[in-house]
């Protein structure tokens, strides 16, 4: 799955005009019905719905992090809170069912379904499983500073394991989504508190990309450590020979498209929920809330 359903309205649905009929038009409705089957089996194949609640918890942690360190203007409603609203699982929800309807749209439904059948029928299940459980269990600091103390130790010593780790993020192309979507998320929050009034002289676009690239190794160093931290505890329990399996899957051409369906989506909610933190922090310095 990795850092990372279909509705009416995600595919383009609307009220029906009169018009002559379209002898085409049942043939479009059995595609948009089909393409919303598949954006549910992403959703449940992929362990969204249990991955929601971490969304929240970790931004409302980190929120509280900054709050802590005296980051945030004080006074008001807590800043944690905040953040809590604006990423409610429900708003999560709908960022993901819309990405994931505007996505499924432009794939081959055979490529899909390939891909998705090895989660639902093959080892990908399991792979969900570990994956949201480490992502739930990395919340706590303690962990994951563990998990990061144990892939420095055996990348240090060329372990197999850490090796393999190495080769899963390169060759699926694992690392230049998140750096992206992370330096998305920055452009967006920036904007965000453009918006709010938070800049004396309000930054041009131009002036925003330009901070955000450079950002851009801090950002990669840091997403790097993270998953290989990530995986590192994650397919602990696994075989090397299962995470070789996965990895040709994961670099084949049906788990390239899904992964990029599922990291389109993830990107649409980091860039949403960025930009309204920009403006709430933006409003929270002029003594406003959302």
């Amino acid at each position: 799955m990795l850092i990372m359903l279909g509705l009416a309205a995600c595919l383009g649905f609307g009220a029906p005009e009169a018009r002559a009929v379209d002898p085409a038009g049942g043939a479009r409705l059995h595609a948009a019905s089909q393409h919303a089957t598949l954006e549910r089996r992403v959703w449940d194949a992929l362990g969204l719905e249990a991955m929601v609640p971490i969304l929240r918890e970790e931004a409302v942690r980190e929120a509280e992090t900054l709050e802590a360190e005296g980051l945030v203007a004080p006074g008001g409603i807590p800043w944690a809170r905040t953040v809590a609203q604006i990423h409610a699982p429900d708003r999560l929800r709908r960022a993901f069912e819309e990405s994931l309807g505007q996505g499924a749209a432009l794939l081959d439904p055979a490529l899909l379904d390939e891909a998705l059948g090895f989660y639902e029928t093959g080892p990908g299940g399991r792979l969900v499983q570990l994956e949201v459980s480490a992502r739930q269990a990395m919340l706590e600091p303690e962990v994951e500073d563990a998990a990061r103390a144990r892939f420095a130790e055996a990348d240090l010593a060329q372990a197999p394991r850490a090796l393999l780790i190495r080769r899963l993020i390169d060759e699926a192309d694992l690392l230049a989504p998140n750096v992206a979507t992370g330096m998305n998320a920055s452009v967006a929050f920036s904007q965000g508190f453009a918006e709010g009034g938070g800049f004396d002289m309000p930054p041009t676009m131009d002036e925003l990309l330009a901070e955000a690239w450079g950002q851009e190794a801090q950002i990669e160093a840091e997403a790097e450590a993270w998953m290989q931290a990530f995986l590192m505890l994650a397919y602990s329990p696994l075989s090397d020979a299962e995470i070789e399996d996965y990895l040709s899957f994961a670099s084949s051409r049906a788990g390239r498209a899904l992964s990029d369906l599922l990291f389109a989506g993830f990107d649409t909610v980091f860039v949403q929920t960025s930009r309204e933190m920009g403006l709430a922090a933006a409003m929270r310095d002029d003594g406003q809330s959302l």
